[in-house]
């Protein structure tokens, strides 16, 4: 029978295109998925060997934490960009500053517990300023595009997000933001194939997503 691999996955985009590669590349490998929100769950769900493998995201000087019993390796580091209404007054801008932005209310994804939004906030800080509204929400990706199309707030986005009708995505000036995808996995349940077989996976998705996107290529 198959050999079941559990994964955890945090919110990233390459889910998708890691799963259908490990198909083609890995027959003999079932996956299993669960979808965990911020990174400490997903190497909290390792360290108690709940699952094997996770796929989570750290930022510059903060790297993943864990023990011993779990290896990890980066296999995307992109800057953040953001996403604005289509009738905002910077939605013909090449770039935008954060600086710019100061007047906007924000969107915000909660604690991820590897340092969001921290970084955002101290990125805020050496811009000059203090996000004077910010709504926290964790939700899909249509209901927070549907929200700033109506003009509500600006967000913070991954790099490769499409835009739906009636928003733009920019690129921030100066890149004050990035975020790293890693996988993490326990080396009691993974062998280095295997973990070399994911990553390979996983950055092909990347580099996928990120060949459609105009504004990431740009």
């Amino acid at each position: 029978p198959p050999r079941r691999l559990r994964l955890a996955v945090t919110n990233s985009p390459v889910l998708p295109g890691l799963l259908s590669r490990l198909r083609e590349r890995r027959p003999g490998i079932a996956p299993t998925v669960t979808s965990v929100y911020a990174s400490s769950d997903s190497v909290e769900l390792l360290e108690k060997g709940a699952v094997d493998a996770a796929i989570a995201a750290d930022y510059p000087g903060l790297e993943l934490r864990h023990s011993a019993a779990v290896t990890h390796r980066g296999f995307a580091t992109e800057p953040s960009f953001v996403a604005l209404p289509a009738t905002h007054r910077l939605c013909r801008a090449r770039d935008v500053a954060l600086a710019d932005l100061v007047d906007d209310a924000w969107f915000l994804t909660p604690d991820d517990g590897a340092g969001w939004p921290g970084v955002f906030y101290a990125a805020c800080e050496a811009a000059g300023f203090a996000p004077a509204t910010v709504h926290e929400f964790l939700g899909d990706s249509l209901q927070l595009q549907a929200m700033i199309a109506q003009g509500l707030g600006v967000s913070v986005v991954q790099a490769t997000l499409r835009p739906a009708p009636g928003v733009v995505v920019k690129p921030l000036s100066g890149a004050p933001l990035w975020c790293r995808y890693v996988l993490a996995w326990r080396g009691d349940a993974v062998s280095d194939a295997q973990a070399d077989t994911l990553v390979a996976c996983a950055s092909a998705s990347y580099r996928a997503l990120a060949a459609r996107s105009a504004h990431l290529r740009a």
